[in-house]
């Protein structure tokens, strides 16, 4: 549902560090609309990988950034 009305989105990745199976990065996700407005969220995600594979991904961002930019 929050990707309705999206065109594209960008990852802009900041910072990365990667331990073992496990990656952490601090990004800027930027949402294209199909308005053509765009929606910057700072997200920091962890990935845990198993055999060259993404096998957990979860991300952490403010949720009312993302409300703000589809109202």
């Amino acid at each position: 549902m929050m990707l309705d009305g999206m065109e594209g989105i960008d990852f802009i990745i900041h910072r990365q560090v990667a331990h073992g199976n496990l990656v952490m990065n601090e990004r800027t996700d930027v949402m294209r609309r199909t308005n053509g407005a765009r929606i910057e969220l700072p997200v920091m995600g962890v990935f845990e990988v198993r055999d060259g594979r993404i096998a957990a991904w979860r991300d952490y961002f403010d949720l009312a950034t993302v409300t703000a930019g589809l109202a």
